[in-house]
Formats: structure tokens, sequence, C-alpha cells
């Protein structure tokens, strides 16, 4: 062999040679992630996408600074995406859902636990009125006879509950708890001494005898809210000084009343009929209207005379109203007088509102009328005044309609410690520098 062809297969033989085969068992390309075996560089890679030896560099020419400028600037964004925060408002209705479900076992503790849990986060006005209502509900229910008489009332309503008038059912329950413990008894009367403030402890102190959960304040939507695993009941609490005039809540007559609670053939005789059937048709929809509106709404209501005697009544107003307006207890009346709301309308005439009284009729004492039949009388029962629904019948007439018709229940307690406590137990309240004075 030659010289030159020895240094020929050498340098062949070696791989130095451009375009020559790799030495058998070499890969024909560098190994991914690295430099190619023997790569004197291989201490020091080269970055990557670097040009080539001798080339020009490519971010200076024209071409490319325009490219540059084309691409927008991301070197202050965020290293994650910007995720929206979940918001109190949002974790608050999770947790109430939770504590509506809890309620049902009335464990005590673990109520006050889970308020506490949240207690302190950062809430709207009324997640942080819910926090705190129901917080002073379960310090009432820590009370060993509020505990003892609690216990037996959620019994019995789970045991015997009149699901189509639970006021009916709720009221008869309450009254039996009362009866056995006086202690219990003398919470109201102390009540009657609260004056203003008397209305939003009452409906705790019903709260915390029925083991619910408080969700208003007295308006126009339910006070507290009874929960069982399978039902709840929206009960509207009211405690007043006497009887007459107990707030109901806001009603109103709608403009398509009549097309809800009326036939076509009913509506047409309402636009078309005689002027009799017009008026039957038209209390018929004020009835319909008035128990649609309260249909899903149980009434606890409790008023203390002067003698100390608790007079508690259990409402069921809708299937009440209803049934006493069919049998013949109760019609409606309208109204107007110089109070009478009224509106203006586009040619400037005063268009007077008609006010709407429910009467309770009754037989009267002896006689009889035009026709010889039994005469009879009609009592207050309910108005309706400046857009408010107040129940306005005496107590003799509340007396005779529980008895009457269905849907209601009037009970008393009488009071029986010696009459001169009474007065004691009226002023058994805080003053007022003691609520606001009060070092914590």
């Amino acid at each position: 062999m030659s010289k030159i062809a020895l240094e020929e297969w050498l340098a062949e033989a070696s791989g130095d040679v451009p375009g020559g085969q790799a030495p058998m068992g070499q890969p024909d390309v560098p190994p991914m992630g690295g430099p190619p075996p023997g790569d004197p560089n291989a201490a020091n890679p080269p970055a990557p996408n670097m040009a080539p030896p001798g080339a020009a560099p490519q971010q200076n020419s024209p071409e490319a600074e325009k490219k540059a400028a084309e691409m927008p600037d991301v070197s202050n964004d965020p290293k994650a995406p910007d995720m929206p925060e979940k918001s109190s408002e949002q974790d608050f209705e999770t947790w109430k859902n939770e504590f509506f479900k809890e309620s049902v076992k009335g464990d005590v503790g673990k109520l006050i636990e889970m308020i506490q849990q949240i207690r302190d986060a950062d809430l709207e006005a009324y997640p942080r009125k819910f926090v705190e209502d129901n917080l002073q509900i379960c310090f009432l229910r820590q009370n060993a006879n509020i505990e003892k008489a609690a216990k037996a009332i959620r019994n019995n309503i789970k045991q015997n509950l009149d699901q189509n008038n639970p006021s009916v059912s709720i009221m008869n329950h309450l009254l039996s708890a009362l009866q056995t413990t006086p202690e219990l008894n003398n919470v109201f009367i102390k009540l009657k001494g609260l004056l203003g403030m008397k209305g939003d402890l009452h409906r705790k102190y019903m709260a915390s005898l029925l083991g619910a959960v408080q969700v208003g304040t007295g308006a126009n939507n339910e006070d507290i809210i009874y929960n069982e695993r399978d039902y709840s009941i929206r009960i509207s609490t009211r405690f007043n000084d006497k009887w007459g005039r107990v707030d109901i809540g806001k009603w109103s007559l709608r403009e398509d009343d009549p097309e809800r609670y009326l036939t076509e053939p009913e509506q047409k005789r309402m636009e078309e009929g005689s002027p009799e059937e017009k008026d039957v048709l038209r209390r018929r929809v004020v009835m319909e209207a008035i128990a649609e509106t309260f249909k899903k709404r149980s009434f606890i209501v409790n008023v203390v005379g002067q003698d100390g005697t608790i007079y508690m009544l259990g409402w069921d107003l809708a299937g009440s109203l209803k049934s006493a307006y069919t049998s013949g207890k109760l019609i409606v009346k309208t109204i107007q007088s110089d109070n009478s709301e009224a509106m203006i309308d586009d040619d400037g005439e005063i268009i007077p509102y008609m006010d709407i009284k429910v009467k309770y009729i009754k037989d009267a004492a002896g006689g009889v009328d035009e026709d010889g039949k039994p005469a009879k009388e009609e009592h207050d029962f309910m108005e309706r005044i400046d857009g408010m629904l107040f129940l306005t019948a005496q107590y003799n007439i509340l007396k005779e309609a529980a008895s009457s018709f269905s849907g209601i229940v009037l009970k008393e307690i009488p009071y029986s410690g010696n009459p001169s406590d009474l007065k004691v137990l009226m002023r058994c309240v805080p003053s007022a520098p003691e609520l606001l004075m009060r070092n914590c």
C-alpha cells in the first residue's frame, strides 16, 4: 500500500474526512441533548439557535427588528393566569346551606363552632346579621330549660305534624311544653317591657324553642325556618301589646291577578257581566291573591295582657282564609276615604285607590233580616292600610273564628304568680347604659 493511500485510509478511519462514514458502532447523528462524541467544545456547548461561525447576526437585520417590534411584550405578564377569586358572598352561601343541614341535628355546640369559623370573615350586611342573629339563638338554646323544651317540641312535631296546617301543630306542641315550665312563660312578660326591642328578641326566643334558624327581621318575608330532612316550615313571628292591629305584611292587587285566578269565561263575565257578577268575581280575586301571597307562611302571634295572660295564635293564613271565604264566614269589602292612596294619570286626573277590608260574619243575637232569615253581623277581621295588610280582629272574634273554621288556633296561658310581681317582671330588662356602656 502506498504512503498516500495509507494516510487516506487512516484519516477515513478516524472520521476526520468530511462526508466520511462514522466508525463502526458510532451513530450517524449526534445524541439528543449534547454535542457529538469527541467534540472539543463538549465542555462549553453553544447556546441554542446560535448562528454558525462566520454567519452575520440575524437579530440586527431590518426584517428581524420589524418582526420583534410586532411581537407583544410579555416580560411583565404573570407567570400564572389571574383566576377570579371566590367571593365571600359565595363562601357564605355554601356555609349557610351547611348550617341549615346541621340545624336538623340540633347539636348546639356544633352550630356555635360553625358560626365561629365564619364570624371573623369580611361579610356583607345580611350575612353578618344572619351570623350574629343565629349565634344569639344558640346562646339561648344553651339554657337548660330552653334545651329541654326544644327537644320535647321538636320530637312532638316530628311525630305529629299536620302539614296542611303546620302553625296549628306547632302552636299546640309549643303550648304543651310551656305549660310544664312556668319559668319560660315569664320570658313573654319580660318581652313586654322591652318596647321597641321586643319583636326582635321574641323571634329569637321562638327560634330557640323550636330549634329554628332566623332568616329575617319581621318584615314581608318569613322570620325563622324550622328545618327537617324532608321539609321546612317558614314562620313569621309577631309580638303585640294588644289585639286589633297585627302586621301581616305587604300586599297589593296586581294587574294580572284576574288572569291568574279566574277562568276565561269568568274573566269575560267580569268585563261584560252584571254588576252583581262583577262584584262577586272581584271579591274572589282579592281573596285568592291574599291567600297566594302568604300560602307558604305560618304565623305565630303572641300578645301579653295587662294581667299577665299570654295569648298564643297559630295561623295558617292561606288555607284558613280560602276555606272561611268559601263557607261564607268571611266577605271582602272595598272602601274609600280621604286617606286612601291615589295616583295622577297622564291627563292629570286623580285616581283614588280602593282600600280593602275582610269582614267576619256571625249570627246576630236575636232578630231576623227582611227575608226572615237570622240577622248577620259584620266584624273587622283584616284590612289593607297604606299597602300593608293587618289582622284587625279583636280577641273575641279571633276566639270564635278559631272554633268555626280550620287553620287557626288560639290558646291562653294565665299568669299563675303573684300579681304584684308582674311589674317587676316587665321591668326586669337591661337599661340603656347596661346595653351600650358595658365594659367588654
